[in-house]
């Protein structure tokens, strides 16, 4: 059987490779009104001098098939505009020339427009053009710059955006806020986060063969959601591939300080290279079964054990079934992997077109740091009279992590006529995470022995899952003034299962017994025994979006539309916690020559330890239940939205665009623990959005825009869970009180399209925010150390954004193939303190300023890449290096100063060469400064570090076969 699937499969590829290989060649793009830039429906599309040719679809796109190697003039007419030619269109054999096209508005002057290939056949400067023509202010970078930068994935390319930060290599901050102001969208549809306490989505799963573009949107329109305000990421697919494609990729990568070195990890199951564990982690079914019984309310005690054979039994089974170890183990890390395949085409289904196009994705990748910092520190008098802060907490931390990513995603597309399409998207993943973590050193809360060493243990194992399908269709109709109605819709399921995550902390202090020296081992006082938590996550979602295009002539005589539609999203979310922590009935039990200390050892000494003649029980380490009932919740989220918008042409060259969405949304969420009140958030929101775009020539704009939005805390946040990071570290809980962050933006920008592929730009901003939320630790409240959320009352943004982009050439022939972009954000921000928590900072410090920097707020980000691209040999190369500046982590309340992420810069070379039309090679060196990542406090000039670490370089390798 599986030779006949072995022999189907090489089959079909080799008849598509021959069928890729004829020599017939097409030419395909899409055309766009110059003015307004929109695509036009109908379009003729003809090889001059011959009737070969077509018209354009719904999506303004076109193809002309079956065309010779050659050279030819294109025409293209359209009613009511210029007739244009192209000359000197090359194609090869076998080749797709893409060829996009830009129709004038006919005026008195009804000559035909000539303009020579070489100027329209440049991708980027489409995507420019786009830019240029679009009602918001937005940047827009091609799958094909994706493609030569060597980012390979959606979340690298946008480095190059202006104002753009990418996080963990997955999540995209724009303007230098946070999460909670980006917000990431596919084919127009927001998409959830995989994981569920982010609402960035992580991008690296889109491969740039997959991608048409990428559009970052950074002014609000009303037929967005409203949910953003530093800017909208829109990852757009491809619909029908131009030509049969198919994309196989591999790529390795040592990571210093990683690769080849023992990594601190969990155990390792069966199926953990497949990003799931093998189930041996769970919660056992004899201890679920237990649990479930109405007739217990906790497991049996060991004193009530002693001398009951059947209770005795039962306390035996439940100590021992809970597996894994507590001790994190060593495993030697091999090189990073990553691969991939890609696939798609267009043929005819029922005589219309159908294009589809799949990716599946697969890495596996280990990460590490053996000597970093972590460490807490508290204000404890006046701010005169103190010297320095006092220590908390100050550990030596080392940390290994094996992450396991496999992602698909399929796109199927149909024309149902030129006129009408539909299309739906699928994508799957899941992630696989497993940490080992061990910390050392000094805690303040440690028992009364002096000198007295903290050891705390993390292991842990987190997998997530998303599984989302969307349907859309796009319909014209030419008897309603060419009428456009588009419908999307989507079913989204996250998956967050956090079985058997391990917390433990021991304390060792050296003393002198019978005259010799002696290390003695414990648990400290106050601290939790070693615990073990088991937690599932689940949330559903539905979006579904109507937008009903309406075109129109203005008073004016150019063209104009009103826009109006709806949108729903739905979500719901469970989260359900066990929790058990570990004593011992023996006393000093780490104390045991055969254990001093190891919780292995410790372990093994679970359950029955001796039964006497006397028919008495006697027990080691026992379990006890020790879940929270608040921490247990559901919450559930329903946004309704309608808008109405328009854009007017006012006088010649001036544009306005102006519109209300309406959004209700009501948010819930409930604990199952009857003494606290629900948190909810029932708010309706009008949010109005005036633009204007005046262009002072064919290739400049000047554009304002006043827009509100606004920003919701999520499920997280409102939820009163307790987490710990590690025992004795602080303690996160979420805030039921919080409210929604109202946000009044306003943007100026001025842009130069030099010549095609270049631009030279100036942006303004000013955004004012009402409730802004913000992370806080709580460090004198005497609340446990709590890490949470809380709104403050305002908080100003102003910034100033100057971006580049330019080709070498001018400077001579010979740097026609190097170009340059450069982009700086300068940012000023700042929020007003509560005056509660004003005046406790006062009580200690009577100079204290009544503001802070708003949270996640860097003051400036800069990016400058250096490229060099020869299309003759098929070799490029790019250095890019991204920075930005310190931006507040977390809010300590009250005086003890503020923690700060510490300002760092990326410098990353890659390069990539071609050999003939199928083979790629790749080689790039990521992080080649490897700068330490810090987070600190700074008091009277001293830096006090919370936490440190170094993430190393990475020498990747990489090869792509294409058909």
């Amino acid at each position: 059987m599986k030779k006949h699937i072995i022999t189907v499969i090489l089959t079909a590829l080799f008849l598509s490779t021959n069928t890729f290989a004829q020599s017939k060649g097409q030419i395909t793009g899409t055309v766009v009104d110059s003015e307004s830039g929109e695509t036009l429906i109908g379009v003729n599309v003809v090889i001059d001098g011959t009737i070969k040719g077509t018209a354009t679809d719904i999506d303004g796109n076109y193809t002309i098939r079956n065309v010779d190697a050659g050279t030819y003039d294109i025409k293209v007419s359209y009613l009511s505009y210029a007739t244009q030619l192209i000359t000197g269109v090359k194609v090869g054999e076998g080749e797709t020339v893409k060829l996009d096209i830009a129709l004038q508005p006919e005026t008195e002057l009804l000559e035909e427009i000539v303009v020579t290939a070489e100027v329209v056949l440049n991708n980027e400067a489409g995507l420019l053009r786009q830019r240029q023509k679009s009602l918001a202010f937005s940047d827009a970078i091609s799958a094909e710059t994706i493609s030569k930068s060597g980012a390979g994935d959606a979340a690298g390319a946008l480095k190059k955006v202006v104002g753009a930060s990418v996080v963990g290599g997955k999540y995209v901050f724009i303007r230098g806020l946070g999460d909670r102001y980006t917000s990431s969208h596919l084919n127009g549809l927001e998409l959830p986060s995989a994981d569920p306490n982010k609402k960035a989505f992580q991008l690296d799963i889109f491969p740039s063969s997959l991608l048409e573009n990428i559009t970052t949107i950074k002014t609000f329109t009303p037929d967005k959601p409203g949910n953003f305000s530093g800017g909208l990421v829109d990852v757009n697919t491809k619909d029908f591939p131009e030509t049969m494609m198919f994309q196989l990729s591999a790529s390795t990568t040592y990571l210093t300080g990683t690769t080849f070195e023992d990594v601190l990890q969990g155990e390792s199951t069966s199926t953990d290279w497949l990003g799931y564990g093998d189930g041996s982690r769970e919660l056992s079914d004899f201890v679920i079964g237990y649990l479930d019984d109405p007739a217990h309310d906790n497991f049996p005690s060991a004193r009530g054990a002693r001398r009951d054979s059947l209770a005795a039994d039962t306390l035996d089974r439940l100590s021992n079934a809970f597996t894994g170890n507590f001790e994190p183990v060593e495993q030697r890390a091999i090189l990073n992997q990553g691969y991939g395949i890609s696939f798609g085409n267009k043929s005819t289904l029922f005589g219309r077109e159908f294009g589809y196009i799949a990716s599946l994705n697969y890495g596996n990748a280990y990460s590490s740091y053996r000597n970093g910092v972590n460490a807490g520190y508290l204000l404890n008098s006046t701010v005169d009279a103190a010297q320095g802060l006092d220590p908390i907490f100050t550990y030596s931390d080392r940390r290994g992590t094996r992450s396991v990513d496999v992602g698909g995603l399929l796109n199927v597309a149909y024309k149902l006529s030129d006129l009408h399409k539909i299309k739906a998207t699928l994508i799957a993943t899941r992630n696989g995470a497993q940490t080992g973590r061990y910390l050392a050193g000094f805690d303040d809360e440690l028992s009364t022995n002096d000198g007295a060493t903290a050891h705390n243990r993390v292991v842990d194992y987190v997998e997530r899952s998303l599984f989302s399908t969307q349907f859309g269709g796009k319909h014209s109709f030419p008897a309603l003034n060419n009428t456009i109605v588009e419908w999307k819709s989507a079913f989204s399921k996250n998956t967050q299962d956090e079985p058997n995550r391990r917390l433990a902390i021991t304390e060792s202090f050296d003393r002198e017994l019978a005259g010799k020296d002696s290390t003695f081992y414990g648990f400290p006082n106050g601290f939790p025994y070693p615990t073990r938590f088991y937690r599932t996550l689940t949330e559903q979602s539905v979006n579904a979006a109507l937008d009903i295009t309406v075109p129109f002539k203005s008073f004016t005589g150019s063209k104009g539309s009103i826009k109006f539609g709806a949108y729903i999203n739905q979500a719901e979310r469970t989260f359900r916690e066990d929790a058990f922590d570990f004593q011992s009935e023996i006393s000093n039990l780490l104390r045991d020559p055969n254990v001093r200390g190891d919780l292995d050892a410790f372990f093994s000494y679970s359950g029955i330890t001796e039964v006497t003649e006397s028919g008495r029980y006697y027990f080691g380490v026992v379990p006890l239940e020790i879940s929270d009932i608040r921490n247990n919740y559901d919450g559930t989220r329903d946004i309704t939205a309608t808008y109405a918008m328009i854009e007017l042409p006012v006088i010649d060259r001036l544009k306005l665009i102006t519109g209300v969405r309406m959004e209700m949304a009501e948010i819930t969420l409930v604990t199952q623990d009857s003494t606290l009140e629900k948190g909810q958030l029932n708010d309706t929101d009008y949010l109005p959005s005036v633009s204007l775009v005046y262009s002072l020539a064919d290739n400049m704009n000047l554009r304002s825009a006043y827009t509100k939005t606004l920003a919701r805390p999520n499920f997280r946040e409102l939820a009163p869970y307790v987490t710990v990071n590690f025992s004795g570290g602080f303690q996160e809980a979420g805030n039921l009180d919080l409210q929604r962050t109202l946000i009044t933006n306003y943007d100026l920008r001025w842009e130069w399209f030099m010549r095609p592929g270049e631009v030279l730009a100036v942006s303004g901003f000013y955004k004012d925010f009402e409730k802004p939320i913000e992370t806080v630790i709580d460090l004198e409240s005497g609340d446990g150390d709590a890490i949470t959320y809380m709104n403050v009352p305002t908080g100003q943004v102003l910034g100033l954004e100057l971006e580049a982009k330019k080709n070498l050439g001018f400077i001579s022939d010979a740097m026609k193939y190097f170009a340059v972009s450069a982009n700086l954000s300068l940012i000023n921000s700042k929020v007003d303190i509560p005056e509660e928590e004003y005046m406790v900072i006062q009580s200690r410090d009577s100079s204290a300023s009544r503001t802070r920097p708003l949270f996640g707020q860097s003051d400036y980000i800069a990016n400058f890449d250096v490229s060099y691209e020869n299309p003759e040999n098929g070799f490029a190369a790019s250095l890019n290096f991204n920075t930005f500046g310190d931006r507040l982590a977390a809010v300590s309340y009250g005086a003890t100063p503020n923690i700060y992420e510490r300002s760092y810069g990326t410098l990353d070379f890659l390069t990539t060469k071609q050999f003939g039309d199928h083979f790629e090679l790749s080689f790039s060196i990521r992080n080649i400064l490897d700068p330490d990542i810090v987070q600190s406090q700074e008091f009277k000039g001293k830096e006090f570090v919370n936490s440190s670490y170094k993430i190393g370089r990475a020498i990747k390798f990489g090869v792509k076969y294409r058909l």
